[in-house]
Order: structure tokens, then C-alpha cells, then sequence
């Protein structure tokens, strides 16, 4: 069967490092916005960027060391409240500072945009090792533990160099405990997870085949602020979450930039599974030159083989307008069945409500 490489634009305005969940009946997206979190609402998983509700929650006090760079928040439900991941730096002191922070919503049954209800700073997660630089965090549930995924520079970093960002892993008691000490699971080993001088894992997510054969994470490689941005993956492959063994690198980028056409730099989003398929949603930009402005959110299938997951040839598809399009572009040539689109049982594999 043929791929279905229909690419959609979720938001004409920029939506950096955008995270989707569904539930109790609404899709909800975050993005980094900078200098607060917010939560767009809708019914229709394609309207977010353009027929959705917009709800500031949180905005951090002025001249805080939380107060400056809020990156990638992140909405998730776990034990029956909404909880949100979100890194941010002291302003007095730069990037050097960032380090991941909760804020407790509602009950999970709620809806967290419920301007009713204030959101609460929880402070750092803890247990987390106070003097490593983190962002990038989400929580994921394997073998019926929690744990938390985040990009760090290295633990062991005499120089504080910000040259190389690794991939973390640490076992969670709730959703603002740590326990044990935090494990890289893995690191910028190969030679296009590097731009220039700069080695880069961030942005890791959960990734699952709709029927659990394959369980692992994606996350995005390279520099952020270049086209050559992109998305590869981790495999858990069994054992211990905990140890590096228990997971394998792909050798091949999932998701890259096309060399003749756009986006560019596709990097740091997430996947849904919608009617027993899969969905990514991830940031790019419109052209090539752009570095950190105008990245917005797309969404493109994803497709599941015996090897593992695989977006096509590995580059960004081609671009449709409209939901029509998105859903049914292609479909019948492609041997593909119609998407149920109003009917869908969707989730965001790794909820842990």
C-alpha cells in the first residue's frame, strides 16, 4: 500500500514546538509562546489553528527565575488532574538557567481551560538534579510506571558547555516526584544529529503503533534554528526503561526536509493515534532561510511496517489546503480506507489518567 504523504497546515501564525492532546471530547494544543502558556481548544482536530478557543492559564511572575523563555509546555493527565511541563529561565541569567517546571490544573475530567480555575505553580520537579540545564520535558507511561523524558546538557559538565544536548530518562513516584537518578538513553552519535559545532537531541515524544507492536519516542536532532531540522526515534525494545540497552537508535531520520521544496527543519512535535492511524504533529517553516520565526504546526501520517514507523521516503509531503484534502487526498489510489473522521476514537498515546 501506498504512502499518503498529504501535508496539512494546522496555524498560519507561528506555533512553535506544538504538543496535541484529545480528551473528554476536545483536541487542546500548546506551543511555545515565550512568556506565558497557552491552551488552544477545538472540537475539530484540523480547526486548532483556525476555528479554535484561545485560553491564557498561567503567566509567571515578573522578574522571577521561572519568569523568562517559557519552551514547549506540554498538557498532560495524569491521576485524575491536569498537570503542564513547561521549561523556562531566570532572565537575570540567560539560557544557562532553564530548567523544567509543573503547573497543577483541575481535575482531569475538567476542562483545563476553564477560566474559573488558577492554575498552580508546583515549582521543579523533584529529585531532578538542580544544576543541569533541562527542557523539553514529557511524561510517557511504559510497563505501568511513569517516567519523564527531557533533553539536558550532559551531567557531566565541568566546562558548562552548551555544545551537546542528550536525552534523559527518570522514573516518576507522581507527576512532581523523581525517584532514582536520571539516565541518558541517548546522545548526538551520529553525524547529521549535529549542526556545525552543536550536537542536539531534544523535543523527545512517545511514539506507539495504534496496536502497541512497536513502543518507543520520537525526538528532533540537529539545530532548531536551521532547515536541516528533524525529526528520528528511539525504540524501547524491552527490559528496563531505565538502562540505556533498553532502547535502539534509527539509523535513518524519520522525518527531514525535502531538498527541493518546503517546509523546512520539521522538528519537535508529537503523535496521535486517530481510526488506527497515526498522526504527527510537528513545527516547519515556509521557507528556508527563516531560523526560529514562522515556525508553524503541520500534520503528516505516519505509516507502520515491520521495521518500525516511516513517514514515506523520510521527507516533509507535499502540501494540501483544507481538511477535505488532508483526509481524502489520495486515499482510494492509495488503497487506503476513509478516515471517520467525526466518529474517531482518538487518543494521545502516553496519557496517564
Amino acid at each position: 500500500m501506498e504512502y499518503n504523504d498529504a501535508l496539512l497546515t494546522l496555524s498560519d501564525t507561528a506555533t512553535p514546538d506544538p504538543y496535541v492532546i484529545f480528551a473528554n471530547g476536545k483536541y487542546y494544543m500548546t506551543y511555545t509562546a515565550g512568556d506565558r502558556v497557552d491552551i488552544w481548544s477545538s472540537n475539530d482536530f484540523l480547526s486548532l489553528g483556525t476555528n479554535s478557543t484561545k485560553h491564557t492559564i498561567w503567566r509567571p511572575p515578573p522578574h522571577s527565575h521561572y519568569s523568562g523563555d517559557l519552551w514547549a509546555p506540554e498538557l498532560h493527565q495524569i491521576n485524575g488532574r491536569w498537570f503542564v511541563y513547561v521549561s523556562a529561565d531566570d532572565p537575570a541569567q540567560g539560557n544557562k538557567s532553564h530548567r523544567m517546571y509543573v503547573l497543577g490544573g483541575p481535575p482531569s475530567t475538567e476542562d483545563p481551560c476553564d477560566s474559573t480555575y488558577k492554575w498552580e505553580f508546583l515549582g521543579p520537579i523533584k529529585g531532578l538534579r538542580s544544576d543541569q540545564w533541562a527542557i523539553d520535558g514529557t511524561v510517557i507511561t511504559l510497563n505501568h510506571r511513569l517516567y519523564f523524558i527531557y533533553s539536558g546538557w550532559p551531567q557531566y559538565n565541568p566546562h558548562k558547555t552548551d555544545l551537546i544536548q542528550e536525552l534523559f530518562i527518570v522514573e516518576l513516584s507522581d507527576a512532581t516526584h523523581a525517584i532514582f537518578t536520571p539516565v541518558r538513553i541517548s546522545r548526538p552519535d551520529l553525524p547529521w544529529e549535529w549542526s556545525g559545532d552543536h550536537g542536539i537531541n531534544e523535543g523527545p515524544q512517545f511514539l506507539a503503533s495504534p496496536y502497541g507492536n512497536w513502543i518507543g519516542i520520537s525526538y528532533s536532532c540537529a539545530g532548531s534554528w536551521t532547515a536541516d531540522y528533524k525529526i528520528n526515534t528511539l525504540q524501547y525494545i524491552g527490559g528496563n526503561p531505565l538502562s540505556p540497552q533498553a532502547w535502539r537508535k534509527g539509523r535513518k531520520p524519520l522525518l527531514k526536509r525535502n531538498k527541493h521544496t518546503g517546509p523546512y527543519g520539521p522538528g519537535h512535535g508529537n503523535a496521535l493515534n486517530v481510526d488506527g492511524e497515526t498522526l504527527m504533529v510537528f513545527h516547519a517553516t515556509d521557507r528556508d532561510s527563516q531560523g526560529w520565526e514562522g515556525r508553524k504546526a503541520r500534520v503528516q501520517r505516519v505509516a507502520w511496517d515491520s521495521h518500525g514507523p516511516s513517514m514515506g521516503d523520510g521527507t516533509v509531503g507535499r502540501m494540501v489546503i483544507g481538511s477535505n484534502a488532508f483526509w481524502h487526498a489520495g486515499a482510494k489510489k492509495k488503497g487506503e480506507s476513509q478516515w471517520g473522521f467525526r466518529g474517531m476514537l482518538s487518543s494521545a498515546f502516553g496519557r496517564s489518567d
